[in-house]
């Protein structure tokens, strides 16, 4: 078998493997959603989307945008590729939300904006470096708001989320030791070395997460919180701030599981939180049905309104 022979077969190989890892992406999704639908009443639940009121749905799907709007800002504040406008992170920002929801999560969306960037500028260790950064600076806001919210419910005497409680903050400091421990072995793999690109460009982004960028991360998590706020007013339900809040950090952080667009995950996080302060299961699944509907039609209309945005290489004015 020569060599190019030998080339063909191994893509054929592994166009195959991503076919199978799609098809068990998606029925690990669709398998939670039955899960779902058996603990649930889901003919409850869809009579209960029926009484949603559209304005509250419409306000939540803004709130949606507003967050990609603070997203391609954090980007833009992070510098990632030297000279492109906002309207150009904007851009890219809400197509790879609709990557993000359409395809298989935030890896997906991840990796077309970085194809992006690369498009427009020509880099791909810098932009990916900011991203990932800006991606730690994301996350770890939302770990530590879900680690904080569960230490105060705790506090106050919350009984039924005790349990859970305790299994978040577990779960976020368990994370972060994990995440500590990498840092320190790349620091001692690396001293005293010439450093790698990757490792280099890695340093140089850690080093643009400032106190505004954690200010910034902070705002989108309660925006996010606010969002599902709004979906639960929609359906008439008027709960502590603390539990929209706590069910979105919950489900953004299942967005770090490798399933088909989140499905069935983020709406098991949203029904579990939910129902621990006394919202039925089958209402906190027609909330989790609307959130997910809400996100998809914000994405679309965002996805055509980067259509119309001119973006371009050079910032009329310096950053």
């Amino acid at each position: 078998m020569t060599a190019q022979e030998k080339k063909v077969k191994k893509a054929e190989n592994n166009k195959q493997k991503s076919v199978l890892v799609t098809l068990l992406k998606i029925a690990v999704g669709v398998a939670a959603l039955v899960l779902l639908f058996v603990w649930v009443d889901w003919r409850e639940a869809f009579a209960t989307i029926k009484t949603a009121h559209l304005g509250w749905l419409a306000l939540g799907g803004i709130i949606v945008l507003l967050v990609w709007s603070l997203d391609a800002l954090r980007l833009h504040w992070m510098t990632p590729i030297d000279g492109l406008p906002y309207r150009t992170h904007l851009s890219l920002a809400l197509q790879s939300a609709f990557v993000m929801q359409f395809g298989f999560g935030v890896f997906s969306g991840d990796g077309y904006r970085v194809a992006g960037y690369a498009l427009k500028s020509g880099k791909v260790f810098k932009p990916t470096a900011h991203l990932v950064a800006s991606r730690i600076a994301g996350f770890s806001t939302v770990a530590m708001t879900a680690a904080l919210i569960s230490l105060l419910l705790i506090f106050v005497g919350e009984t039924e989320f005790l349990d859970t409680g305790k299994s978040i903050i577990v779960s976020v400091a368990t994370a972060g030791l994990f995440a500590l421990a990498f840092l320190l072995i790349t620091w001692l793999s690396f001293r005293g070395r010439t450093l790698p690109r990757w490792v280099d460009e890695s340093r140089t982004a850690m080093k643009t997460i400032t106190l505004r960028i954690w200010l910034l991360s902070f705002a989108m998590t309660i925006l996010r919180g606010a969002s599902f706020a709004c979906v639960l007013y929609g359906l008439g339900i008027r709960a502590e701030i603390f539990v929209p809040l706590l069910a979105s950090v919950s489900a953004t952080l299942t967005a770090l599981l490798p399933v088909f667009g989140g499905i069935g995950v983020r709406e098991g996080a949203y029904v579990g939180i939910t129902s621990l302060f006394g919202i039925a299961p089958a209402v906190g699944l027609s909330a989790a049905i609307l959130m997910r509907f809400v996100v998809l039609i914000a994405t679309s209309c965002g996805l055509f309104l980067s259509l119309g945005l001119k973006t371009g290489n050079q910032e009329i004015t310096a950053t």
